[in-house]
């Protein structure tokens, strides 16, 4: 397994524990999601915003009208997300943690 691989199992494993036990925050970040999925398309008939590589999720990326807690963000409006490859949004997760945690003060 590679390092992205790993670290998407990781992830998904987080993900998974934490809509267990918060289920309605999952849900809300899902139909966001798949808000995005129905007005502007699956993600895959997109290339990463960063690489251009074939993109494979959605992903946040402008915080100014999140909603939901900070491990279910989501945003109602579809174009706060872009195209991301696998990779990328590993990295681009990692740069949006560092700029919450810049915006929440810690």
């Amino acid at each position: 397994m590679t390092s992205a691989d790993n670290r998407l199992a990781e992830r998904s494993a987080r993900l998974s524990r934490l809509a267990k036990r918060h289920p309605q925050a999952a849900a809300d970040a899902a139909n966001a999601t798949a808000k995005v999925r129905y007005l502007r398309g699956e993600a895959s008939e997109h290339t990463c915003a960063l690489c251009a590589a074939p993109a494979a999720e959605w992903e946040l990326t402008f915080l100014d009208q999140r909603e939901g807690p900070r491990f279910f963000l989501y945003s109602d409006d579809v174009y706060d997300y872009m195209p991301y490859c696998a990779p990328c949004s590993l990295d681009a997760e990692q740069v949006r943690w560092k700029a919450l945690r810049r915006i929440w003060g810690e």
